[in-house]
């Protein structure tokens, strides 16, 4: 039986899956069972900051198997204390105290855990289209209307006290404003909320600094400082998740750091291990972490994993020494600037919008063509058939359709030149 046909009957298909095996993969490109290669700008949703099959990497994860690789959290270990002292170097000053999960999802729930339990209670706010992981917590201040809100006979499993705020979407503003001269209309509507859900009430409000998996939605200058100011003015802790935009995605090691911006609490994952081992963290200020040192509530048996802690630390110090997140920006720029070309090019693309290695393209009707739906679905597969991977963010009740291309921190600037003709390319035949 082949492997397509094994996959299909026997695992559980919670994604939509493409009909193509994988088979081996190097730097930025994957191979399939004929060897044909694939430009992966999708990062394998965002993780793999160092490409595929990184030497230094395979062989630092090699050592550290041989040493060694299980324990809990109830131990310590160089690797985790190595880790922690790097995570306290690497994130804004004022994070003081970090503790260690396995997938973002997780991460974000310690984070909501922490907040309630620092302001003794109160309800979380986020904004809808963010995107905040699939456990309980996560999935429910995730404002992005995922199947377990959608479905009746499993919505009962997401807890009660989460609210949601207008996003800051200027290209598609809830309230059909023009960026500039708009009065930071979500601003005020994210006070007036605060307000009617009785201000204090509120423990900590929940947010991206770009949200990624909303299709790409950059806040514009200042947003985060109104946002921080809130949280200040109503004693609300501020959560950033930077499950996506960190360890260099966006231009900077943490997105947050454009605003110079600097949260209560801040959660990291996917890039941080580079995607060779699961791994991710949540960093706080010493208050907020203290009391967590006296109650034993949350963690995993992989919590702070010793493999995990390895690829993390192997991870910055490549990102660091290869000065990637310098790359992130200057290739990140110009493939934005031959992504405005494109734009200019071709009116189905109707925005272009992204920091760094994190850009998205935004569909819209034209007269005569496919709606923007089907022709986001049959670009994504004709840019596959073409050998790019990216990452369609497409739901008809969030009204938008985006292209997200979120490639690894050592592409270059041939490499974004080889995916902008591939998208070029399949635009052209999506026409046809």
């Amino acid at each position: 039986m082949q492997v397509l046909e094994r996959d299909k009957k026997y695992l559980v298909q919670c994604y939509t899956t493409d009909d193509l095996v994988f088979t081996h993969a190097a730097g930025a490109y994957m191979y399939d069972e004929n060897d044909k290669a694939y430009l992966d700008f999708s990062g394998q949703f965002s993780s793999d900051s160092l490409g595929h099959a990184n030497a230094e990497m395979i062989s630092a994860l090699t050592d550290q198997l041989g040493k060694i690789t299980n324990v809990t959290s109830c131990f310590a270990t160089e690797e985790r204390a190595a880790l922690a002292e790097k995570m306290i170097e690497i994130t804004p000053d004022g994070l003081d105290k970090v503790m260690f999960g396995c997938t973002g999802s997780d991460a974000n729930e310690f984070a909501l855990k922490a907040a309630k339990l620092y302001q003794g209670g109160g309800k979380i706010l986020s904004f809808r289209r963010g995107f905040h992981g699939s456990t309980a917590g996560a999935a429910a201040a995730t404002g992005k209307a995922e199947t377990i809100q959608e479905n009746a006979g499993i919505s009962e499993l997401l807890p009660n006290g989460f609210i949601h705020s207008a996003p800051p979407y200027c290209y598609r503003c809830d309230f059909g404003k023009e960026a500039g001269s708009c009065g930071w209309q979500c601003l005020q509507y994210l006070e007036q909320t605060i307000l009617q859900e009785g201000g204090e009430q509120v423990a900590a409000l929940i947010t991206e600094p770009i949200f990624a998996a909303g299709g790409v939605i950059v806040p514009p200058p200042g947003l985060l400082a109104g946002v921080r100011e809130i949280c200040d003015k109503y004693h609300i802790l501020l959560i950033f998740d930077e499950v996506v935009t960190g360890l260099g995605q966006t231009g900077t090691m943490f997105a947050c750091e454009y605003e110079h911006v600097v949260p209560d609490i801040l959660v990291t994952g996917k890039a941080l291990t580079s995607g060779y081992v699961p791994g991710s963290a949540v960093v706080m200020r010493r208050e907020i972490a203290e009391p967590l040192d006296r109650i034993m509530l949350h963690g995993h048996t992989h919590s702070c994993y010793p493999l995990a802690c390895t690829a993390a630390l192997k991870n910055i110090e490549i990102i660091q020494r290869d000065h990637l997140v310098d790359n992130s920006r200057r290739v990140g720029q110009y493939l934005h600037e031959r992504l405005v070309q494109l734009h200019q090019e071709f009116p189905e693309i109707g925005d272009v919008r992204g920091r760094g290695l994190l850009q998205g393209i935004e569909l819209e009707d034209i007269p005569g063509g496919p709606d923007k739906w089907e022709l986001g679905q049959r670009l994504y597969e004709t840019m596959l058939e073409g050998g790019l991977i990216t990452e369609l963010e497409s739901r008809k009740n969030l009204g938008n359709v985006v292209i997200v291309l979120h490639p690894a921190l050592i592409i270059t600037e041939s490499e974004a030149d080889q995916a902008v003709e591939i998208i070029r390319e399949s635009l052209m035949k999506c026409r046809q």
